[in-house]
């Protein structure tokens, strides 16, 4: 029997950055939804679970923590990573708090998201959580 897709959300503000890691994630034969805008983030949120969901912490309409808030409280099984080019800020801080998985910061190598992305969506998903 094959083993189910991955489901991601990315939500990234950066159209380039969210294309390139969404065709990626593709040929990787992963499900991937994406959102330039928190408000997008809310809508497919609403419409379903995600394996794993890589979030940018400054975003249009809202930020990170608040889409992250959103995520834990229609999927709580949802592992979250967090994208930022932010290495200390109250947001990143807030975001932590939630018990988000991993944080990776930006420029990210697509590599090591790819791997980590796989990582946390496997049905055996590692658990360490915290920061990376």
């Amino acid at each position: 029997m094959p083993e189910r897709k991955i489901r991601v959300l990315l939500v990234e503000d950066n159209a380039g950055l969210l294309d390139t890691l969404a065709d990626i994630l593709r040929v990787m034969d992963m499900e991937v939804d994406t959102a330039l805008d928190a408000p997008v983030a809310f809508g497919l949120l609403s419409e379903g679970r995600h394996d794993v969901a890589v979030v940018d912490m400054v975003l249009p309409g809202a930020s990170g923590v608040e889409v992250i808030r959103e995520l834990k409280a229609s999927s709580p099984q949802t592992r979250i990573i967090v994208c930022t080019a932010y290495y200390n800020s109250e947001l990143l801080g807030e975001a932590q708090a939630l018990g988000i998985d991993r944080t990776v910061h930006k420029p990210t190598d697509p590599a090591a998201l790819i791997r980590l992305i796989t990582e946390l969506g496997s049905p055996t998903g590692s658990s360490t959580g915290g920061k990376r």
